[in-house]
């Protein structure tokens, strides 16, 4: 067993006592010591444990979106172990029952929140969320509403006494339908997560979150029913709770359905490279295999530069990390043997200077024939999609008899041979300058929109400032003007692209269409589309 199994393992047995002592502390309070210490002592211990596994969030979990959200549930877990302690610390019925009430802000919101995270899962550090996910405030915060208003309409706790309190009620038609919506929300949370899942050792393990979700489920049966053990070792439902939707997001965690960077220092134990991570004094934390030893931290504080020889095979290299360093050293054995052949090599061929000479020249008519295939091969890569087009399309005007649709191939051959003619130029312009400037990309989409006039389609467009774009943003409006036209080659109406250069490139394209680009615009991302009431079709983005 290594190391790291050993202290997930430590930590693991630690929170389950935690756990079992706070159950033996509420048992005790019952039936042995009835003093309020003890439960001030048993909310210590859950707060503690929470806010520990909100900072083990915080560490662990990768993706941004993902990370705040579970980071708000663990707040919301801690949130209602306070809001209960303080419900048991004061002796006012009124304010005990409002506490209660707002036990289900975060009973509410956490499944709430759970639907979020598995939505995040897989996404990028730029993901928001749709809209329509958005819209799940909205009867979260209706049911909250309707516990918070019961007072006055008793439709989620009745009072058969007459008198407001906790301590004598009947659940009414409001509660099932909030313990539904709880439900609902999990198993969708759930099931989102099984289908983003990505990792494939995770599929054995996909049941493991269903383990705590059971317990959930017979926990809330035997606790509306009053099974008196239940009572006795869990009767407390908001710790009950917190620590089952903790554990259902921790197995979903360890499983691999919510990806986090655990594993990672066995990974690096395991590695054959001779790594070391120290501390910002210096003070060696991290070691893997290959490193027989710790460096000696003499050496370490006298490195004046990144590189450093420690002898003539091996390389001493650092690198900064946000709160230490990474040192790994490098056996160069290999290069100064290639380095010694090399300059026997040249000795021996130091006089020889008209094989040199040969030996140059055919070196740099090599590499020239090299980055010539390398753009032709390039050219051919991104056009091949119209290359295969344009075999199509001249395949079927040698087959065709109709004058008419003749004429109407031969407009698609001269749309499509004109952007595979444009685009190789942006390639071999690129290659040479390093940029693209303006004028030229005026140019190909200019002759584009000339040969679409020609072909029947009003077309358009408009390039507005001077200087240079870069390669891709070049590349980019160029390909995106010629995916909407093939996209809508047999469909188009009209079409204009706007582009303004300044500090930033600011991109537009107008289209009157039969068919959407809605489904097109997803292979450019960062491209917005939308549609008017016309019909008309709009893209836009602004490039930095």
């Amino acid at each position: 067993m290594s190391k790291v199994t050993k202290r997930r393992l430590l930590y693991s047995l630690a929170t389950l006592g935690l756990v079992a002592f706070a159950m033996w502390l509420r048992y005790a309070s019952r039936y042995y010591f009835h003093t309020p210490v003890i439960n001030y002592l048993r909310s210590g211990i859950y707060v503690f444990l929470f806010s520990m596994w909100c900072y083990s969030i915080l560490v662990r979990i990768v993706q941004v979106q993902a990370r705040r959200y579970l980071l708000a549930i663990a707040v919301l877990m801690v949130l209602w172990i306070l809001l209960r302690s303080i419900k048991y610390s004061i002796d006012n019925m009124d304010a005990e029952r409002w506490l209660w009430y707002f036990y289900y802000f975060p009973m509410l919101f956490i499944p709430m929140l759970s639907i979020f995270v598995s939505q995040s899962l897989g996404k990028t550090e730029d993901f928001r969320l749709p809209l329509w996910m958005k819209l799940l405030y909205l009867p979260t915060t209706l049911l909250l509403m309707l516990v918070l208003t019961n007072d006055l309409h008793q439709w989620v706790f009745s009072f058969p006494s007459g008198v407001l309190s906790d301590h004598e009620y009947i659940h009414r038609s409001g509660y099932f339908l909030i313990l539904c919506w709880e439900f609902l929300c999990a198993m969708l949370s759930l099931i989102m997560m099984l289908k983003s899942c990505r990792i494939p050792h995770s599929k054995k393990f996909r049941w493991l979150p269903l383990v705590p979700l059971a317990l959930s489920l017979l926990y809330a049966y035997t606790y509306v029913q009053g099974i008196y053990w239940v009572w006795v070792l869990a009767g407390d439902m908001t710790v009950s709770l917190c620590l089952i939707f903790a554990s259902i997001f921790e197995c979903c965690i360890q499983c691999g359905l919510i990806q986090s960077n655990i594993g990672y220092d066995e990974l690096f134990e395991a590695t054959t490279l001779p790594v070391q991570i120290t501390d910002s004094a210096l003070c060696p934390k991290y070691m893997s295999a290959a490193m027989h030893e710790p460096l000696p931290q003499s050496e370490l504080q006298h490195m004046q530069q990144d590189v450093v020889r420690q002898d003539n095979n091996t390389l001493l290299k650092r690198h900064k990390l946000r709160h230490g360093w990474v040192f790994w050293t490098e056996d160069i054995s290999e290069l100064n043997q290639i380095r010694e052949k090399l300059e026997l090599t040249r000795d021996e061929l130091h006089d020889i200077g008209d094989i040199l000479a040969a030996e140059n020249a055919q070196r740099a008519r090599w590499l020239k024939l090299t980055e010539e295939n390398r753009l032709y091969d390039m050219m051919e890569e991104q056009t091949a999609q119209q290359i295969t087009m344009l075999w199509n399309i001249l395949a079927e005007l040698k087959k065709t008899e109709n004058l008419n649709r003749a004429r109407h191939l031969l407009g698609q051959v001269i749309i499509i041979g004109t952007y595979i003619k444009r685009k190789s130029n942006l390639i071999f312009v690129g290659a040479q300058r390093g940029s693209i400037c303006v004028q030229e990309l005026r140019l190909c989409l200019n002759e584009s929109a000339e040969n679409i006039s020609v072909y029947g389609a009003n077309c358009r467009a408009i390039v507005r400032g001077e200087g240079s774009l870069t390669i891709e943003q070049a590349m980019q409006i160029y390909d995106l003007f010629e995916a909407v036209v093939e996209a809508e080659l047999n469909t188009l109406h009209s079409l204009l692209i706007s582009i303004e250069v300044s500090t930033q490139v600011n991109v537009a394209l107008c289209v009157s269409a039969e068919k959407s680009l809605c489904g097109l615009i997803a292979q450019f991302p960062g491209f917005e589309w939308e549609q008017d009431e016309d019909g008309l079709q709009y893209v836009v983005r602004k490039l930095e």
